[in-house]
């Protein structure tokens, strides 16, 4: 997803624009050059911010890096004395 974006000096100077352009999808605000903050419609803060998921959903999510090839090495309690 693409983000539009707009400097703090532009958005002091037209607020009017940035939620105009925040109408549209987030708005990313960048401070000399780094994306310093997110302006969106509430509503959609509200659908999206900290939506409860299961694991799964979580690891299959499209942006997950999770490495489907991940195979842990097999543990062995070989050598290992246990006293009672």
């Amino acid at each position: 997803m693409d983000f539009a974006s707009m400097t703090s000096a532009d958005f002091n100077q037209n607020p009017s624009k940035a939620k105009k352009v925040a109408n549209d999808g987030p708005l990313v605000i960048t401070e000399h050059g780094e994306a310093r903050y997110v302006l969106v419609r509430y509503s959609d803060f509200r659908d999206h911010w900290r939506r409860p998921r299961s694991l799964y959903d979580a690891l299959n999510h499209a942006a997950s890096s999770f490495d489907d090839d991940f195979t842990p090495e097999r543990v062995t309690f070989e050598g290992r004395d246990v006293a009672f």
